[in-house]
């Protein structure tokens, strides 16, 4: 599979600087396994590691692709993440990520 960066949702999306919260303390496995929500509450992968990006902590997701067919690993910096008790919801909505990947793909 093709190892997006995501990185690119700052360059793409004009959205403000937010870090990521958390809940409650948890560790980097409790993480990983998590669902991705977009903004609007969309259902769009998967956590599935913890790394980082030019120093910044960010996480890799599975997302899946149009009509569900196949699935990419994206890259997800933190500062587009919150992370709630049971998900990762972004900052940005289902069809912006829906578009970025459509980009990206090219």
């Amino acid at each position: 599979m093709k190892v997006s960066v995501m990185a690119c949702l700052v360059c793409l999306v004009a959205v403000p600087a937010v870090h990521a919260q958390t809940s409650a303390q948890r560790g980097t496995s409790a993480v990983v396994g998590m669902p991705i929500y977009s903004s609007d509450g969309m259902e769009i992968g998967q956590v599935t590691n913890i790394g980082k990006y030019r120093g910044e902590r960010s996480m890799i997701g599975e997302v899946g692709q149009v009509l569900g067919f196949g699935t990419r690993y994206v890259l997800i910096p933190k500062a587009i993440a919150t992370i709630e008790k049971d998900r990762v919801i972004l900052t940005i909505t289902s069809e912006s990520v829906a578009k970025m990947l459509e980009v990206d793909k090219q």
